[in-house]
């Protein structure tokens, strides 16, 4: 897989907004995410602010935390990307998500940083934001020459608790060990007039071919 784009298509769906009243939450639709440089030894968090449009279009995009050279990457990729776009009370609305992508470096091995980048970050209120990470692992049957692209829609509660989350390209040997270890993620949750509420967050897991 190394060098070639990655595609996903997907039929729109719809979710309760438990939290803001009666709504449903925006859906990915449709991703394209190019091939991360194969020979790109570092790793780590890009995040950006999503702003969807009544239409579902992504009408903006926000880099809120950048390692280079995945940040320009994955904003530039969201940029295609469609939704079905969130609804209140029947009607379609604008709305902000959060998009992360987590870069393992190419090896099997991360060892923890005493101050990871992230907990440092300030986002947006109106996105969530993590507090504490859990890194997915190389599964022990992936070779070391195998590379994959998990891409995972999560739903987050008032309190910042993972309360479910499903691979929208299943498929992958990477897949369970992305989900075990997301469902271990904490955030700051969105805020809304004032208050914590429910969301929706994208990710994109991307593990460049291994080196031992």
């Amino acid at each position: 897989m190394r060098g070639s784009g990655f595609a996903l298509l997907l039929s729109a769906m719809t979710a309760s907004l438990s939290a803001q009243g009666t709504g449903q939450l925006p859906r990915l639709t449709q991703a394209q995410v190019g091939p991360v440089s194969w020979n790109v030894q570092s790793g780590g968090i890009a995040a950006c602010d999503v702003t969807i449009a009544e239409s579902g279009a992504v009408a903006g995009v926000d880099l809120v935390q950048d390692v280079p050279p995945y940040g320009a990457q994955l904003r530039e990729a969201i940029r295609s990307w469609g939704f079905e776009p969130a609804r209140q009370d029947g009607r379609a609305v604008g709305a902000r998500v959060l998009v992360l992508g987590f870069f393992h470096p190419p090896t099997m091995h991360i060892p923890t940083p005493e101050n990871p980048r992230y907990k440092g970050t300030k986002a947006p209120d109106e996105i969530p934001w993590p507090t504490h990470v859990t890194v997915p692992p190389y599964p022990p049957n992936v070779l070391v020459a195998e590379s994959g692209k998990v891409i995972v829609e999560a739903d987050i509660s008032d309190q910042g608790a993972v309360v479910s989350a499903r691979v929208l390209n299943p498929g992958s040997p990477f897949d369970s060990g992305v989900l075990d270890a997301l469902r271990k993620w904490t955030f700051r949750p969105a805020v809304h007039a004032g208050r914590s509420v429910a969301s929706r967050a994208f990710f994109v897991f991307s593990f460049p071919t291994a080196t031992l």
